[in-house]
C-alpha cells in the first residue's frame, strides 16, 4: 500500500494511525505486498505510437489551416487581379478612342477644309441591264384547293 503499512497486532490491522477491525475468520493472515507489473513491450509501442498519432493529427489539422489561409489569401488576390485586368483593358480602350480621334483631328487640322478639286473628271453614264417584266396571271385562275 503507498507509504503506510499494514501491521498486525492483538487480532487489529493498524493501518497507519488508524486502526482497523480484520475481517471475521480470514483465511490467511500476513503481510502481501502489491506485485508491480512491468508493462509489456506491446503496451510501450502502443502508447509511443499513439502519442505519435495524436502528434500527427495535430501537425495536419495546424498545416490544414494554414493551407485553407493561403488559398482564401491566393481567392482574394485573384479576383483583385481580375478585376484589374478589367479595369485595365477598359482603360487601354478609352485610350485607343483618345488616340484614333486625335489621329482623326490632326489629320484634319493639317488639311484645310475648304480645299477644291484642281481637276473634274467626267465620267460617262453608265447603261445599267433592266431587269425583266413580270408576266401578268390571268384573272381567270381556278385555284384547286387540296387536290
Amino acid at each position: 500500500m503507498t507509504g503506510s503499512t499494514i501491521k498486525y497486532a492483538n487480532k487489529m490491522y493498524m493501518y497507519g494511525q488508524k486502526t482497523v477491525s480484520p475481517v471475521s475468520n480470514p483465511v490467511i493472515y500476513g503481510r502481501f505486498p502489491k506485485y508491480i507489473t512491468r508493462k509489456t513491450p506491446v503496451e510501450k509501442l502502443n502508447k509511443i505510437l499513439t502519442v505519435f498519432l495524436i502528434g500527427l493529427v495535430m501537425l495536419s489539422l495546424v498545416s490544414y489551416y494554414f493551407v485553407s489561409d493561403r488559398e482564401k489569401t491566393m481567392n482574394n488576390l485573384g479576383h483583385e487581379i481580375v478585376t484589374l485586368s478589367n479595369e485595365n483593358i477598359e482603360l487601354q480602350n478609352k485610350i485607343d478612342n483618345m488616340h484614333s480621334f486625335e489621329k482623326v483631328d490632326e489629320y484634319i487640322h493639317n488639311k484645310t477644309l475648304l480645299d477644291t478639286a484642281k481637276k473634274v473628271i467626267e465620267i460617262p453614264a453608265v447603261n445599267i441591264a433592266q431587269a425583266p417584266k413580270p408576266q401578268a396571271m390571268p384573272i381567270n385562275y381556278k385555284w384547286s384547293i387540296g387536290y
